[in-house]
């Protein structure tokens, strides 16, 4: 009984785990290095590649965009990435629609990163 207690257990979980894992290895690496900052705190949020230009140097000019959720509001986000190997150069913000940006409390000063 124990055993098919654990196995209904484990079918669980492996159909309800994210399926982060059989994402592009692009995507993962946009998530990790880029997205995640943006998105944190968000319910969820999905990665989509646009273009993926190679370039002669060996690099790669990547337009991605990424949406999710935050409680019943939405964030859509579109950039244009330089990628080299396995490591996000730089970035720059396309398109912007959804959530305004956090205001800092009175008191505090924000700078940009």
């Amino acid at each position: 009984m124990r055993l098919l207690y654990l196995f209904g257990t484990v079918m669980f979980l492996c159909c309800t785990a994210p399926a982060f894992a059989d994402e592009p290895q692009l995507v993962a690496l946009l998530r990790v290095q880029a997205f995640n900052n943006v998105f944190e705190g968000f319910d969820f949020y999905h990665v989509t590649i646009e273009a993926d230009l190679a370039q002669e140097d060996g690099s790669h000019e990547v337009t991605a965009v990424a949406s999710g959720n935050f409680l019943d509001s939405t964030r859509r986000v579109k950039a244009l990435f330089l990628i080299v190997g396995d490591t996000l150069i730089g970035g720059q913000v396309l398109e912007e629609k959804g959530l305004p940006p956090c205001l800092p409390s009175s008191g505090t000063h924000a700078s940009s990163l």
